[in-house]
């Protein structure tokens, strides 16, 4: 797994692919080439400011996640005041547990979980299921 290469994917609001990601997309992508996973539900319509419509569309497909302790390949959630307003995915770095996520005011990174988990209040985990 080569994450420099996604480092330098710009981020884009609704960003899909190689030519830019939001939060939601990096997951995705990630998840799918690097960790196997099924190409996940796009959301591409999903304005990234709209934290409701992003809550509502991880719920439909929240079944096929199960909670877990942070490991690489799970999905992390930040949520606040019960509505989810970010994600990124934990990768092993140099034997080191981290998150590689994108926003709008950091782009892409790679952040130490604690860090990451200072982002908002509450940090669930979530592993696909048939991982």
């Amino acid at each position: 797994m080569d994450l420099n290469q996604y480092l330098q994917v710009p981020y884009v609001d609704g960003g899909r692919d190689l030519a830019g990601w939001d939060c939601w997309g990096k997951v995705r992508w990630i998840g799918h080439h690097d960790f196997a996973y099924p190409l996940f539900e796009s959301f591409g319509h999903v304005h990234p400011d709209d934290k409701q419509s992003l809550h509502n569309s991880f719920e439909q497909i929240q079944y096929e996640f199960d909670p877990c302790q942070p490991k690489a390949g799970a999905i992390a959630c930040l949520f606040r005041r019960g509505v989810l307003v970010h994600v990124g995915i934990c990768v092993e770095v140099g034997g080191l547990l981290q998150v590689i996520h994108t926003s709008r005011q950091y782009g892409a990174e790679i952040i130490k979980r604690r860090d990451f988990e200072r982002l908002a209040l509450v940090t669930k985990y979530y592993a696909y299921r048939d991982k």
